[in-house]
């Protein structure tokens, strides 16, 4: 989330501010695939098996693995539940959604012929990549800092973002003080004394969802290969409304203050993937493919307000400008390695490893190097490994499937969540003819993370941990 700090705020000064920085280029190199209800209740691991839309933006080699056309849907309902533990209060939020994880159809070419090239397989539909679905609560007494006291070493020049979105509303709203004699400004909660009751809600929605135009290709049901051109499509909002109450009435005048900061992201991305299947043995799939670097063109708009409510006065708002800035975001490369194996038409077993260096992603614009947010994104970030492995076992008509992920963290050591990762847990049932299919799953991601609400608080920030809950159900037709 754009305002949340890590250690960058005491390498790179204070991350707050409207900027794009090092948290931007993470939000958008990460993805946790949801597709097809089949692909999710095997944790993912398609990238050898083939035969699941969801391949197109894992490995397209997949498409070759098709003997007839299909057509898949696949709603989803989510529910992300976040427990907040902050200044030794705890609370939990929970966040729901409906909406599309996959909509595919595929399109079966019978060349006719018994060797050489056999098929070739041709794919058109969306694949949710990420869902930013989440609220967060946080609340307790504070008794060493305040929201305010980052205000006091922000730029005074006015056409800042430092100025007009933060320290000019504090002034405004006189929660600022001039010392005449030191030349410094101060604060009230700073000068009469910590104490004051805080609160922070975090609300973040929206998705990154991938549009695929997919080729594949049968080379004598021993090599397929595989290309996806991929058009991702980027909706993300977060707002957060920060509350400082003062019940013991340290502060002389001010009773609170409430401040509020919305932001919109909109834009769309290109990218390229290219994948190859061999197989050297009847019962066993060997699979690689590797992931361009995806280019997303991003459209920010951005503003804050705070009201602040006094104890002889009226309250007082005040509103910053609507801030709007275009940039651009390229992900690393990545790397997905994949093996499947069979045992008849009983079981079987795919393992996926993905490779991805978060330190070599970057964000730039026509008028900005962003060279402290690259140099944070170096520093901060490192490469990841990614290990899915999921099953299937079938009775009859009706299967039965599990799966595992864990997503490495793609923090280096200096940073205080260097030991974050991601773990999904999955489970599914389905049931197939020879005509269509419904398969059901759910999955459930885990994941613990340290937050700052703002640079002074980098001693008492919140622990937040998080399950982010999916239950799928795709429903397909073959013809």
């Amino acid at each position: 989330m754009r305002r949340y700090l890590s250690i960058t705020g005491l390498i790179f000064g204070l991350q707050f501010i409207y900027a794009q920085n090092e948290v931007d280029i993470l939000r958008f190199s990460q993805n946790f695939n949801l597709g097809t209800a089949r692909s999710v209740g095997m944790g993912g691991a398609v990238g050898a098996l083939g035969g699941d839309f969801t391949a197109v933006s894992v490995n397209p080699a997949g498409l070759g693995i098709y003997r007839s056309s299909e057509f898949t849907f696949t709603p989803s309902f989510n529910w992300n539940i976040t427990s907040s533990d902050f200044l030794n209060v705890k609370n939990e939020e929970r966040q729901r959604s409906l909406n599309l994880a996959n909509m595919g159809y595929i399109s079966f070419n019978d060349l006719g012929r018994e060797s050489g090239w056999i098929s070739t397989t041709f794919a058109f539909g969306y694949t949710k990549l990420n869902n930013y679905n989440q609220r967060i609560f946080m609340s307790g007494i504070n008794n060493l800092n305040s929201f305010i006291d980052d205000f006091v070493d922000l730029s005074d020049d006015e056409n800042s973002g430092e100025y007009l979105f933060y320290k000019d509303l504090a002034f405004q709203d006189s929660l600022l003080v001039f010392d005449s004699q030191t030349q410094k400004y101060s604060t009230d909660f700073k000068i009469d004394g910590y104490g004051q009751y805080q609160e922070r809600l975090l609300t973040s929605s929206g998705s990154t969802g991938e549009y695929a135009f997919s080729l594949g290709a049968n080379y004598d049901h021993k090599v397929y290969l595989g290309a996806t051109f991929g058009v991702q499509r980027v909706r993300y909002d977060r707002n957060f409304v920060h509350t400082e109450d003062d019940p013991e009435n340290k502060i002389a005048y001010v009773n609170k203050f409430i401040f509020t900061e919305d932001l919109q992201t909109r834009g769309f991305g290109f990218n390229l993937k290219l994948g190859v299947i061999g197989r050297p043995l009847d019962f066993l799939k060997i699979g690689a493919a590797v992931h361009v670097p995806t280019i997303y063109f991003l459209n920010d708009r951005f503003s804050t307000d705070l009201t602040t409510y006094y104890d002889d006065y009226s309250p007082k708002t005040a509103n910053s400008p609507i801030g709007e800035n275009s940039y651009r975001i390229i992900t690393p490369y990545r790397i997905v390695l994949s093996a499947a194996g069979t045992i008849g038409k009983m079981a079987l077993l795919n393992l996926d490893y993905e490779y991805i260096d978060y330190s070599k992603a970057r964000i730039e614009s026509d008028e900005d190097r962003f060279s402290d947010a690259n140099d944070a994104t170096r520093i901060l970030y490192k490469s990841a490994s990614n290990i899915k492995a999921g099953g299937e076992v079938r009775f009859k008509t009706m299967y039965l499937r599990g799966g595992y992920a864990f997503y490495g963290s793609p923090y280096a050591l200096v940073d205080p969540n260097a030991d974050e990762s991601h773990n999904v847990f999955s489970g599914g049932i389905g049931f197939r003819s020879s005509s269509t299919f419904v398969d059901l799953s759910i999955s459930r991601n885990s994941f613990e993370q340290a937050y700052y609400m703002y640079k002074s608080q980098v001693a008492n920030g919140a622990v937040n941990t998080s399950y982010g809950n999916h239950l799928l159900l795709t429903v397909g037709f073959k013809f």
